[in-house]
């Protein structure tokens, strides 16, 4: 990056109410894991409907949902399991960031 373009970006970005490149970096991480934390929690949320039960109760009654086949019911075990895991590691990184 040229200095012309490191004093514009600095400059655009005071103008948009930051101090520093790092506390605008800072936000739109933020930002983004917000976002990321959103996309998994629809997913966890379909499933949810899905089956109309949290993944606890899924896992404690999966052998006697009926209304599913075994194969979608474990694909989806695997789909929701990775989700909650997901959301928990990118809220990690979250709260990091903000602390």
């Amino acid at each position: 990056m040229s200095i012309q373009q490191t004093e514009a970006l600095a400059a655009a970005i005071h103008e948009l109410g930051y101090d520093s490149v790092d506390a605008f970096a800072l936000e739109k991480a933020k930002e983004a894991l917000r976002n990321e934390i959103g996309i998994y929690q629809q997913e966890v949320t379909e499933f949810e409907n899905k089956y109309e039960k949290n993944f606890q109760s899924f896992l404690e009654k999966f052998d006697s949902i009926i209304k599913f086949g075994l194969f979608e019911k474990e694909d989806d075990e695997m789909e929701w399991r990775v989700c909650l895991k997901a959301i928990e590691l990118v809220e990690s990184k979250l709260k990091t960031l903000e602390d």
